[in-house]
Formats: C-alpha cells, sequence, structure tokens
C-alpha cells in the first residue's frame, strides 16, 4: 500500500503542476500563468472511480482492499484557498464527504518557516464518526472541549521527526513555473485544441518522461533530484491520461485524470475529476495566535493519556474480579497472589491497585 500511495501523490502532483504552472501554446500558457498568479480560488476533487487488485495477497486481503476501495469511490472533497506570495503564507479548507459524512478541514502554511496549522474540529468529527462504528476512541470528549477552537501547530522539526520515522520518496521539491512553460512551449503546437473560449490539451506518460527528461537537462539541484524521484515512481504507470480544459474567460480549469499502475503483484486503477476556479481577493491571511495552537507534543500526550485510560478496566469488572478473589480466598497460593498483581497492576488505578492489594492480603493471611 506504501508503493499504492506514491502513485496516487504522483497523480495528483501533475493535476497541480498543470494547474499550478505556466500554457497556449501561447494562450494556454498564458492563462495557467494568470491563474496562478490569482490569489484564491474554489475548487473541488472527486475520486470517480478506486479498484485495487492484488495477485498475491490471500481472500481475505483482496476482499479488504476491494472493498474499501469502494468505500473511497465517490468521495468528494471541496472547499476554497487564499494565498500571499509575498510573505509565503497559505490557507486552504477542504470538506471531505466519505460514506454520507462530511468531515470538515481547515489548515494554514507558513512556507517561510515550513510550519503547518490544523484545525482540531477534525479530530471532534472523526471521533463522533469513530463511536457510530463502536470503535474505540483515543481522545475523551473533554479533552476535546479543552480543544475546541485551537489549531495544532506542526513545525519544521516536527516534519523532519515524521520523515525519520518513516522515510518516504513523495516528491519533495518544486519545480518552478517558468520552468514548466519552457517546457510546454516544447510540445507540438497541434497537440493544442481550441473550441470557443476553451483550450484542452492531453497529456499521457510520454509527457511525464518528457518533462523529467527536460528538467534533468534545464532544472536546478532539487529539480534535478525531485525529477529522478518521479522518474523512478513513474515506472509503475501503466496507464496515464491526464486532460485539462482551461477556460480562458472565465478562468477555470476541469482535469480529468485516469490512471493503471502495477507494482509487485497489485494493480490500482483511479480515476479523479478536479474542477479549480482562479480569481483575486483582497482578503488577508492571519495565522492562528499562539494561544490558540497546541503543540504536537501536547496533542500525543493527550492522546497517550486517553489510551492509557481506554486501558483500565471498569468499576463493574473491577468489582466483579474482586468478588471472584474473595471467593477463592482458601485456594489461592502466594505465586498466586503475585500472578494476579503483576497482571492486573497496569489496569487498575492507583485506589483500585490498594483495594486489590488488601483484599490480597485478607486471602493471603487466611491461606497461611
Amino acid at each position: 500500500m506504501k508503493k499504492f500511495r506514491m502513485v496516487i501523490v504522483i497523480a495528483l502532483a501533475l493535476v497541480f503542476f498543470s494547474g499550478c504552472k505556466k500554457q497556449t501554446q501561447k494562450e494556454f500558457t498564458a492563462e495557467l500563468e494568470k491563474q496562478r498568479e490569482m490569489n484564491a480560488g474554489n475548487y473541488a476533487v472527486v475520486i470517480d472511480q478506486l479498484a485495487i487488485k492484488s495477485a498475491t495477497d490471500n481472500a481475505s486481503q483482496r476482499a479488504s482492499m476491494e472493498m474499501a476501495a469502494k468505500m473511497i469511490s465517490g468521495t468528494k472533497i471541496s472547499g476554497n484557498y487564499l494565498k500571499d506570495s509575498k510573505k509565503k503564507l497559505w490557507t486552504m479548507t477542504a470538506d471531505l464527504e466519505l460514506l454520507g459524512q462530511t468531515i470538515p478541514l481547515e489548515f494554514f502554511m507558513d512556507q517561510k518557516k515550513q510550519s503547518v496549522y490544523l484545525d482540531t474540529v477534525i479530530l471532534t468529527k472523526l471521533t463522533e464518526i469513530a463511536k457510530e462504528f463502536d470503535a474505540q476512541v483515543p481522545i475523551k470528549a473533554k479533552d476535546l472541549e479543552a480543544l475546541k477552537g485551537k489549531y495544532i501547530h506542526i513545525t519544521k522539526d516536527d516534519l523532519e521527526e515524521q520523515r525519520k520515522k518513516q522515510p518516504t520518496t513523495a516528491l519533495s521539491g518544486n519545480f518552478d513555473s517558468k520552468l514548466f512553460s519552457e517546457y510546454l512551449e516544447t510540445l507540438d503546437a497541434d497537440s493544442f485544441e481550441k473550441k470557443g473560449d476553451t483550450i484542452k490539451r492531453t497529456f499521457t506518460k510520454k509527457d511525464i518522461q518528457g518533462f523529467v527528461s527536460y528538467v534533468k537537462e534545464h532544472g536546478d539541484q532539487d529539480e534535478q533530484q525531485t525529477a529522478k524521484e518521479l522518474a523512478k515512481n513513474s515506472d509503475q504507470l501503466t496507464k496515464y491520461k491526464q486532460t485539462i480544459l482551461m477556460n480562458l474567460k472565465k478562468h477555470t480549469q476541469k482535469t480529468t485524470l485516469a490512471i493503471t499502475a502495477e507494482d509487485e503483484g497489485t494493480t490500482v486503477t483511479l480515476g479523479l475529476t478536479l474542477t479549480n476556479q482562479a480569481k483575486n481577493s483582497k482578503k488577508t491571511i492571519q495565522l492562528p495566535k499562539k494561544v490558540d495552537t497546541v503543540s504536537i507534543e501536547k496533542l500525543s500526550e493527550i492522546i497517550a493519556s486517553g489510551q492509557a485510560q481506554e486501558s483500565l478496566i471498569s468499576e463493574a469488572e473491577f468489582n466483579e474480579l474482586l468478588a471472584v478473589i474473595e471467593s477463592s480466598q482458601t485456594q489461592l497460593t502466594q505465586p498466586q497472589i503475585d500472578q494476579i498483581k503483576e497482571t492486573y497492576k497496569p489496569y487498575l488505578t492507583d485506589q483500585q491497585y490498594k483495594q486489590l492489594e488488601k483484599v490480597l492480603e485478607r486471602s493471603s493471611q487466611i491461606a497461611a
């Protein structure tokens, strides 16, 4: 599944390379640049189809993968974005529609400091959904109340630490818009179709390979490294078709993407549609104040505390345990008593453990 995630990253990255950089062969390029310079917009992404087939997993694993793919198919993500190119700030909202539920998401990005602020409202919604499925949730309601209105502050160090724990070859570099525009100028002019105010161009795996070659020759060191990663992972693609419809007057884009990728006996088929309406906005971006943020460390403490509480046995179960011990007093030996203490200590509060010791002590005296 790690390779599968990489394929998705590549596909979506290529969608946004096209959407955020330059292209008619002259009009197409000019319109892309115009939309890139606009500081706001609305977008929507729909996963039209997702299918996963494996020739190596057992029947149960294959069934789980196929079921998960069907659940994800039809998922829609929509929202808006705002950017400040001078201050290198970016904010985005998203509503994820999945399984009849809507999960809200809002985050800010400070590109200078390479940090992210994520609205904690997503934790509340995910907790509610998990409870509907009777799943165990590591965060308690009172903890969620304390997090209300706050943002999780993910720093550059946090991101670096995560990369160390889970190394990935995901695209980390950036391709300059001028570089992409220059590459577009090398494409066949006849491959651009214009009808009214709309220009259409379809990209294939051959175009990906051509762009990679162009970056290796003309890009800087970081861009060349990113191109190498892209080339290595795009080898998994057995089918790639991305069609972009660009409206010159409305400043809209519609992208349809269809890919098939194969790796280690697993075949992934993905179809998605992305629409974007670029515009200019006078709104400004204000990052969350420090008082309204919670660090990754603090969030980890809350989750760890919740997991610890979740592992404790209930009061009813504890009383039942005491009753069983008391009814078996004459049968318990000292080794058995020591074993009971060792077994139950991690799952009891300090008060419960003291009660257990008293009951076991009486048991020991009776046995003696």
